[in-house]
């Protein structure tokens, strides 16, 4: 309750609003295990340990980066 209102929020908006993440995080989780099930583990790691070694500063990869290196 006293989070709810630190929150400001009704503590039934707080619990619905806690339930709606621990749902999204389910679906997520399942998706990625679907989605990354039939890969090699090791040479994902290792993928995204070549990936950090490239990481320079200034702009994020973009969206084409990334899914080139999700598509290995």
């Amino acid at each position: 309750m006293q989070l709810a209102r630190k929150n400001e929020m009704s503590f039934n908006a707080y619990i619905n609003h806690w339930l709606q993440i621990a749902v999204t995080r389910e679906e997520t989780l399942e998706w990625m295990e679907k989605r990354l099930s039939t890969k090699n583990s090791e040479e994902r790691i290792r993928q995204f340990g070549l990936f950090l070694d490239e990481t320079q500063t200034g702009r994020e990869p973009g969206i084409k980066k990334i899914r080139q290196l999700l598509e290995k």
